[in-house]
């Protein structure tokens, strides 16, 4: 494969992934519990879990540790969306 065609597909490539707007599958911010204080999730549509993630975390937690939460909320909450409608 020339070096052209590999630019070419790459820039194509590229120009998906920013193309990809992620607003329209938010949700209203969520404030979760937590022992160190509220945790704030941006969450999204249930088939877009893998974007779940904290935007806030109170002091003394890690932002790996918000979004493992936030996660989990967005499991949650697509499991009983799943269990209503059966």
């Amino acid at each position: 494969m020339s070096s052209f065609a590999k630019t070419a597909i790459l820039l194509v490539a590229l120009g998906g992934l920013t193309a990809c707007d992620r607003s329209a599958y938010e949700s209203e911010p969520v404030v979760l519990k937590h022992d160190l204080g509220p945790v704030v999730c941006q969450l999204y549509t249930a088939e877009r879990l893998y974007w779940d993630e904290a935007i806030q975390v109170p002091e003394g937690m890690t932002q790996a540790e918000g979004n493992a939460l936030c996660e989990a909320e967005g499991k949650r909450r697509k499991e009983a969306l799943t269990a209503k409608a059966a």
